[in-house]
């Protein structure tokens, strides 16, 4: 009895997690997996619970400062902030670097540039165009303001498949080192309390 209970809830949240429609559609290629620090740790969607996402904020993805390769979408529900890279304008991603929290414990150097491989979410891919992060809400509780810091490296591939352009992505927003130094950003991201 317990068994089929089990079975039909199974199918139930599974069946409420295909029929909702999401902003930024994502890879399905990828297993389903809770994201690790400097890991593999990604998810493709939401933990499954049927439960509802809070309103999306979307920045552009900037590569070499200026050109647009796409977006970084971040949500939350309940028990997760859901942060997706997604690439535009025939650019693919091969690294990225993620940062959620207190704006004040985004990893610097002594002159404050930001240490993307000191973030606490990092992966490598093979170029993928889309990439999505589960962190737990307890990084920005529900209700509460923090910063995201998404950086990437972004590449262009030729009819041969070979690279052909590389370039450092952040999602847009302001400088981390206000006094100069190289161009990594953050911005904002307010958590929000899901209505079931």
């Amino acid at each position: 009895m317990k068994k089929t209970a089990l079975i039909i809830a199974v199918a139930i949240s599974s069946f409420s997690f295909l029929s909702c429609k999401k902003e930024n559609p994502v890879s399905t290629d990828s297993a389903l997996a809770p994201a690790q620090p400097n890991g593999d740790g990604i998810i493709f969607g939401r933990n499954g619970d049927g439960g509802p996402e809070c309103p999306a904020t979307n920045v552009v993805l900037y590569a070499g400062q200026t050109i647009n390769a796409g977006s970084v979408t971040v949500t939350n529900d309940a028990d997760f902030i859901y942060v997706t890279y997604t690439t535009a304008n025939g650019y693919l991603l091969t690294q990225t670097h993620l940062y959620v929290g207190d704006c004040a414990l985004i990893p610097v150097n002594n002159p404050g540039n930001p240490i993307p491989g000191q973030f606490p979410y990092a992966g490598t891919h093979n170029y993928a165009s889309t990439y999505t992060y589960q962190v737990p809400i307890s990084a920005i509780s529900a209700g509460s303001c923090g910063c995201i810091a998404a950086h990437a490296v972004v590449v262009k591939l030729n009819a041969s498949g070979q690279v052909v352009e590389t370039q450092t992505g952040w999602g847009n927003g302001v400088r981390i080192n206000l006094s100069g130094g190289n161009w990594g950003m953050k911005f904002d991201y307010c958590s929000c309390t899901p209505s079931l």
